[in-house]
């Protein structure tokens, strides 16, 4: 299931989820043979996720960086250096700009959101944030975190993606929650990085839902998502297996780059 489709094939477990993963990774690692220095890239438009910092002023439990923290202090210069690097070979990346928080440094922020776009085609840029500074707005696209541990309020980020985190989404939940006053949602399956059989549910209620109206499904190397409209609004629903990016066999091949904070780059999540 290496392509995107316009619908969602039925889905009897999580197994079947698994099968799909493996195969595409597979398909990639046979199909893809350029190279870079840091292997081989398995996607065209390679998501490069760039964690500023690990501090953050709330309290999320779910969070990884704060169960799991990621060595190194922060250290900006380098992380601009490595970016130009990384984009130098992959000028087509889409760049999440994520954290910890990255609202307690705007102005480091606004250099790397300028590098991106002075070193790249500008394909897409987002911000991941929980909503700690508004200086963040007009820099790039704003993902703003809602749950029960931060709830700012959506319009002091014009425009934004409003994201949330759910153990077991379902429809029902999904249709309530986009009833807050913003157009964009993103729904993430909670993950962690242990192995856990996800529930499926939800994939077949969306795509049997007669008020859905799906635009893409698609099954990666260690991910799932859908996206879709409701009620004039645009939505997102993303699985992220992390036990299984930690445990495919990519060979000296990778699925997306990170730049931590003391710069260094890794692929994989590794």
């Amino acid at each position: 299931m290496s392509s995107k489709m316009n619908m969602i094939p039925f889905i009897s477990s999580y197994e079947d989820i698994r099968t799909e993963m493996n195969r595409d990774l597979l398909y990639r690692l046979e199909s893809r043979n350029d190279r870079t220095f840091l292997g081989r890239p398995l996607y065209y438009r390679i998501n490069i996720q760039l964690i500023t910092t690990e501090e953050c002023p709330f309290h999320c439990p779910f969070c990884l960086e704060r169960q799991n923290p990621m060595e190194g202090n922060n250290d900006f210069p380098v992380q601009i250096e490595s970016l130009k690097r990384v984009l130098y070979e992959h000028p087509d990346a889409r760049l999440t700009i994520t954290g910890g928080e990255p609202g307690l440094y705007p102005r480091h922020v606004e250099d790397i959101v300028d590098t991106y776009k002075n070193n790249s085609n500008g394909v897409f840029c987002s911000i991941n944030t929980a909503g700690y500074s508004i200086d963040l707005n007009g820099m790039a696209h704003i993902n703003l975190s809602y749950n029960d541990f931060v709830r700012q309020n959506p319009d002091k980020f014009p425009g934004c993606t409003v994201q949330t985190v759910l153990e077991n989404p379902s429809v029902e939940y999904i249709k309530n929650f986009m009833r807050m006053n913003a157009d964009s949602f993103s729904f993430r399956f909670l993950s962690g990085l242990s192995k856990k059989e996800y529930p499926v549910d939800v994939w077949n209620e969306l795509q049997n839902d007669s008020e859905i109206d799906i635009h893409t499904f698609r099954i990666g190397d260690f991910f799932v998502y859908a996206t879709f409209d409701y009620a004039g609004k645009h939505a997102r629903v993303t699985l992220g297996d992390m036990w299984q990016q930690k445990h495919n066999d990519y060979s000296d091949g990778y699925s997306n780059i990170i730049i931590h904070p003391d710069g260094r780059v890794a692929t994989n999540w590794r």
